[in-house]
């Protein structure tokens, strides 16, 4: 009985941490070669793909005049193929949990408080119902009160600092300035005056452009993950601090540009969440006073449903040397071979060669063999990346694999198996080296001399006539 109930527990414990590695895995696509003689698409390609064209969104809220205070934000959800299919405030009598997420294409959560009674109603599996399935989150608000709500933030691996607290900086707060108009609002300084600019933005990837001041006005939060996947979208300036609800200075928090104000997450099966310590910034009183903080969250919406940072392939071929019979797929050891493969990357609704020099491919067998840069050409409209190396000195099968992991853009991971031969006697086209030849020479010699040691017991038949010269002796006896 024991020993039943042992067994039992260790095929618990064998899924439970099954299910713990391949919960976010990262999905790997098998590599399928096309034709060498096949030409690449250069230049822009108009995209065509269904599901980085159209989103249908659920947004849920604890803002009863959303539609007044957030007329320009919820615009920019409903553009470019992109709509609010139905809005929830959650504290209505409705039931979320009975709302199929599968009908929804992304999740936008727009609170102004986070506390235990949202908490109990806004559940965490619910979210993460939507990161299994690789469906879009957009998180935001502006406070957290009460220790569930912090713990339920750490269960999506968001940490926010201190319980009722904010960020500020008086050295930034002074002085509003709009760029586009040429003028000066100026804001009177009071202890409740919360609003301040960071130019703390994120640069050199597809999330956003902007490098102008953004205004905001909220908390701070860190990301509970592995710094590759996540990004720190927007931080503090360097006289930033962060205070408590009694407008104290939380001295043992972090300070200064280690405040993370909105966060990136992209999970290694290339979900996306973008998470906003403020909620206020996205307010149409924000969007009029600081034009950039509309452009912003523009950008930032079209990266976190996949309508920008996104590289997909085509056309990989593998085949051997120009010197070499390319129409064979036989592949021995120590043959040179060509390997190419286009990408591209998703901007305005179109896919553009994507050009960086940082793309990698290893050859590995139990462990790594080899590691080449790929290569691509001067041509901007080009997107074929390419190489050329010499296959491994051992038989056996081997995995070729690009994992490709760039700030702002999904995770590439695609493998390709390459089945290596030893060479044999009697595989046609190939040159045997001058040292094998005594080898090959002794082979065909005793495959001669046994032929000929078959035909001569076959055909010699002498023991016959001297049976018959003894028998008549035998009878004379």
């Amino acid at each position: 009985m024991k020993i039943k109930i042992k067994n039992f527990l260790f095929v618990c414990f064998l899924l439970f941490f099954l299910i713990l590695s391949f919960r976010y895995s990262c999905e790997k696509k098998k590599l399928q070669t096309v034709d060498y003689k096949k030409k690449s698409i250069t230049g822009r390609i108009k995209n065509k793909i269904q599901k980085y064209k159209e989103k249908k969104l659920i947004l849920i809220t604890d803002i009863t005049n959303i539609n007044e205070r957030y007329s320009s934000f919820l615009h920019i959800l409903n553009t470019e193929g992109n709509y609010i299919s139905k809005i929830i405030n959650i504290l209505s009598p409705d039931d979320i949990h009975k709302i199929n997420y599968c009908l929804y294409d992304g999740l936008i959560i727009i609170l102004d408080i986070l506390n235990d009674k949202i908490v109990e109603i806004l559940k965490a599996s619910y979210l993460k119902l939507f990161i299994d399935k690789k469906k879009h989150i957009f998180f935001s608000l502006n406070n957290v009160i009460g220790k569930n709500a912090v713990h339920y933030l750490n269960e999506i691996n968001i940490s926010v600092h201190g319980n009722s607290s904010y960020v500020n900086d008086y050295f930034n707060n002074i002085v509003i300035k709009n760029d586009d108009k040429e003028k000066e609002i100026n804001i009177k300084k009071r202890n409740k005056q919360k609003e301040f600019f960071t130019n703390q933005i994120i640069s050199n990837t597809p999330i956003t452009s902007i490098k102008n001041n953004i205004l905001f006005k909220g908390t701070a939060h860190s990301v509970l993950l592995k710094e590759k996947y996540f990004l720190e979208v927007l931080t503090c300036t360097r006289t930033c601090l962060l205070y408590d609800k009694n407008d104290q200075v939380i001295k043992r928090q972090k300070q200064g540009t280690d405040l993370l104000l909105i966060s990136a997450i992209q999970l290694e099966n290339n979900s996306r969440i973008v998470f906003s310590s403020s909620t206020e910034i996205f307010s149409d009183y924000f969007f009029n006073i600081h034009n950039a903080n509309k452009q912003f969250t523009y950008e930032l919406i079209k990266w976190n449903l996949k309508k920008s940072g996104i590289i997909r392939y085509n056309n990989f071929k593998f085949y051997k040397d120009i010197n070499q019979d390319k129409s064979n797929n036989t592949f021995f050891i120590n043959d040179f071979v060509n390997m190419s493969i286009d990408l591209y990357h998703l901007k305005n609704n179109f896919w553009i060669p994507y050009k960086n020099n940082n793309i990698q491919i290893q050859i590995s067998k139990i462990h790594i063999i080899s590691r080449t840069f790929l290569n691509t050409y001067k041509s901007i409209n080009n997107p074929t990346y390419y190489t050329n190396f010499q296959l491994p000195k051992e038989h056996g099968i081997y995995k070729l694999q690009i994992y490709y992991l760039n700030k702002g853009y999904n995770i590439l991971n695609l493998e390709y198996s390459i089945p290596i031969r030893t060479l044999l006697h009697y595989d046609k086209n190939k040159k045997v080296k001058f040292k094998n030849y005594p080898f090959y020479f002794y082979i065909y010699l005793s495959l001669i001399y046994f032929i000929l040691f078959i035909l001569i017991i076959l055909f010699d038949n002498s023991y016959l006539g001297s049976n018959k010269e003894q028998h008549p002796k035998e009878k004379l006896q």
